[in-house]
């Protein structure tokens, strides 16, 4: 991709009558890391974009403008290119498109001022200047100073995923300085434009920022993958900003303060979230419907469950009312056994009595036979 910018840098180059510019001097509200000699120039496709980093003198900086040393062939149907503010953690700051014709002359290599509505940036900050170059439509070059000292401070980046992909430091392969100054002015440390929530519906993702501060405007802009943007509707609700979208990319916001100074933030936003969204909402309407199946199943099992303890209720009455009826039969098989007792007992004292009885009837029987006998046999003598 570089060796394809080079190329082409020369194959413009060669058409072009080079108008150099004699040295600019940084002025005391202008920030600059080069020394406004211009060696060679650098452009690529989008998502490529040169990025340089700044630290101001006061911890809160507000940006007036940028000053771009650049060349611009202007050719092919009306086309823009990005300038970006990102903090110092990589996240955008503030995201505004600019027409070539409104910026740049014609193939006429200078320094070009891009007004900026003072954007206001805390601490170490990043200027990206996003060429979005291509083939058929206007190419813009962005001069790059590599004599010694380099400042280590220019780099190559992925504005789509935030992401550095080389720098242009003095151990690098191509050392230099990106030809880009900032001009702005020491202020007060804003209010801070803070992400609050995130909420990833099934067709649109709800994004709230707070700010504390008076907003006299507010806007938002995605940035889609494409380098394409679409312009969004915030709506406030007290310190509440809220954002709602559809589709995915870098979410800039800002808010225009009384003061007329801008104070943005941005976030990404991915499909791929909404796909897994979309995904667990799918998974918990199914486990919603098990659930449901299974409360159902729990009511029917408890209305059972109610019904047995209800039967077994009865049948502990009738169990009781039993045990009673057989407690009853068994007092009454023990009464029952002593009268059986008494009885034998009485059994045994007649059978003794007719024992008794028997044998007097044959003592009886027989001494009046003996007397018979004994006087027939005396009769007999």
């Amino acid at each position: 991709m570089k060796m394809l910018g080079f190329v082409l840098l020369l194959l413009v180059f060669s058409t072009l009558i080079f108008n150099l510019a004699p040295g600019v001097h940084a002025t005391p509200f202008e920030l600059a890391h080069d020394d406004g000699e211009f060696d060679y120039g650098w452009s690529d496709f989008y998502p490529s974009a040169a990025m340089v980093r700044f630290s101001p003198p006061s911890q809160s900086w507000r940006i007036t403008g940028i000053r771009l040393h650049a060349v611009c062939a202007l050719k092919g149907p009306a086309s823009s290119f990005y300038v970006q503010i990102w903090d110092s953690n990589l996240n955008t700051r503030y995201s505004s498109s600019f027409s070539f014709s409104s910026v740049f002359r014609n193939n006429v290599l200078d320094w070009y001022t891009i007004e900026l509505p003072n954007v206001v940036v805390t601490g170490v900050f990043y200027v990206v200047i996003v060429p979005m170059f291509t083939l058929d439509g206007s190419q813009l070059w962005i001069s790059v100073d590599n004599d010694p000292p380099i400042a280590n401070v220019s780099f190559i980046v992925n504005v789509d995923e935030h992401t550095i992909l080389a720098s242009m430091n003095a151990t690098s392969k191509r050392p230099g300085d990106f030809m880009v100054r900032v001009e702005g002015e020491p202020t007060a440390t804003p209010s801070e434009l803070k992400l609050s929530s995130i909420d990833v519906g099934w067709e649109e993702t709800t994004v709230v920022f707070t700010y504390p501060g008076e907003v006299m405007s507010m806007g938002a802009r995605l940035v889609k993958r494409d380098g394409g943007f679409t312009e969004q509707n915030v709506t406030k609700d007290g310190e509440s900003l809220i954002v709602r979208v559809g589709d995915e990319g870098v979410l800039n916001v800002f808010v225009v303060t009384p003061g007329s100074e801008i104070i943005g933030t941005s976030v990404r936003l991915e499909t791929g979230l909404r796909s897994l969204y979309n995904s667990l909402l799918t998974n918990y309407t199914v486990l919603k419907a098990n659930a449901d199946e299974l409360r159902r199943q729990l009511n029917s099992l408890a209305e059972e469950n109610g019904n047995l303890r209800i039967q077994v209720r009865d049948s502990g009455y009738a169990i009781s009312i039993l045990q009673n009826q057989v407690w009853g039969l068994m007092e009454n098989v023990t009464k029952q056994e002593q009268q059986i007792a008494e009885l034998n007992g009485s059994i045994e004292k007649l059978r003794l009595e007719n024992t008794v009885l028997l044998t007097l009837l044959t003592v009886a029987v027989a001494v009046p036979l003996l007397v018979v006998a004994f006087k027939k046999l005396r009769m007999r003598k």
